[in-house]
């Protein structure tokens, strides 16, 4: 029933004032409703949790769950000592110690107002400018709290954060480091870690005037040794560990760290650019055609004379007369007396069938023995070679030989030859 129906009152007796109790009274104006009430005491995860997911009628289920006082069987107020039932109503009575003031209620909603407008209108992934900003703990140097840097490795000039540590290992692992230097003592111009890189160059802008530079290389960048470069102008020069003048000196090395010093200082600024790379090529070479490059040593003693065409053959037509059936034709034994012959070779030809070999004789000619042998088809051609073996000099003999089939020939060719190859 609403705030401005009257309660039904049963009254017995007689009809003078009475005292009344009242088990619901209509709420003065201004007083907090219970709904608001509930909204301000309430959290907003609390309600969200015990409210329906949806407005609408539910099942009993999904219902929220409503119950009467337990000793009150309608909405009525019973008053004894009356006859009869009396309407009563009340326009206005006091709030409770502690109600809550419709003031209140209108300082809550502004804010939960406020809290709205700052919250996106749905949820899913947004634009930057309709996200929420988070921000680091200023006591965060990066985003891994427990992290810590190799042992000797400091951030590259000019990085921070994550960002300089990513960029850095691109720049490392793509292009080569560069640094640059510049000096008007005699101190280091440029210093670098020679980790992660093969060689480089460094590029002398400004040499000073009468100032040396010493190229070095070390391992533990205590102690350091000389560092040979090559003047890129020059690329068939000696390598040398100093330069005087401006230019690009390549280098290769696979020590720790290379630096450039000035060893010799007499004024002016010197000024280096020092350029690491991953791969390269050997910075030096040897050009022959210098007077004074050499590789190894050669000796010659005696007179050499080379004329004409070297390592030229010598070839012999051993005979073009046809065999009797079964004869053999033996052909001189040579000797290779150039020195410089290396195979001996002979070729035949014949109308019959035949044996074609050669023989080599080790004691002057004194003693033959075959060393290869090939069968030769009737109407067809054989070729043999070997390898000159023995000792070059007359006593080592080579010679051709044939022996005819059991037909008489008509047609015979025999040749042979010393060759280089």
């Amino acid at each position: 029933m609403s705030a401005a129906a009257p309660l039904p009152v049963a009254i017995s007796g007689s009809v003078g004032t009475q005292p009344v109790s009242a088990v619901s009274l209509p709420l003065p104006a201004g007083a907090a409703t219970a709904a608001n009430q509930t909204a301000t005491n309430l959290s907003l995860a609390g309600i969200s949790g015990q409210l329906p997911a949806t407005l609408g009628q539910k099942t009993m289920a999904q219902s929220l769950p409503v119950a009467l006082a337990s000793d009150t069987a309608t909405l009525g107020v019973t008053v004894g000592n009356f006859p009869a039932t009396q309407a009563v109503s009340a326009s206005s009575l006091p709030l409770p110690a502690g109600a809550a003031t419709a003031a209140n209620q209108t300082a809550t909603n502004t804010s939960l107002t406020a809290i709205s407008g700052q919250l996106p209108a749905s949820l899913g992934a947004k634009t930057a400018a309709a996200s929420l900003s988070i921000g680091m703990a200023s006591d965060l140097a990066n985003l891994e709290p427990a992290a810590a840097a190799i042992t000797g490795t400091t951030m590259p000039t000019g990085g921070t954060g994550l960002t300089g540590w990513l960029s850095a290992i691109y720049r490392s692992c793509s292009e080569g480091a560069t640094v640059s230097g510049s000096v008007t003592s005699a101190t280091t111009v440029v210093a670098a870690s020679n980790n992660l890189y093969m060689g480089g160059s460094f590029h002398v802008t400004n040499a000073g005037t009468t100032c040396t530079i010493t190229y070095e290389q070390s391992n533990d960048n205590t102690n350091w040794v000389t560092l040979p470069v090559i003047s890129a102008a020059a690329p068939t020069a000696a390598p040398a560990t100093t330069s005087t003048a401006a230019g690009v000196f390549t280098y290769v090395s696979s020590a720790a760290f290379v630096r450039a010093r000035v060893s010799t200082y007499t004024s002016g600024t010197v000024a280096v650019v020092l350029s690491q790379k991953q791969q390269v090529a050997p910075s030096s070479g040897v050009s022959l055609a210098a007077g004074t490059s050499g590789i190894g040593s050669v000796s010659v003693t005696g007179t050499a004379t080379i004329s004409g065409t070297v390592n030229a053959g010598t070839g012999f037509t051993d005979s073009t007369a046809a065999l009797a059936a079964s004869a053999t034709f033996t052909g001189t034994g040579r000797a290779n007396s150039a020195g410089q012959l290396a195979f001996f070779n002979a070729t035949a030809f014949a109308d019959q069938a035949g044996t074609l070999f050669i023989d080599q004789s080790l004691d002057t000619g004194a003693t033959y023995q075959a060393i290869a042998s090939q069968a030769v088809a009737a109407g067809g051609a054989s070729n043999l070679s070997v390898r000159l073996c023995g000792a070059v000099g007359t006593a080592t003999l080579y010679r051709v030989r044939y022996v005819n089939g059991a037909t008489l020939q008509t047609t015979f060719r025999l040749s042979s030859s010393f060759s280089a190859s």
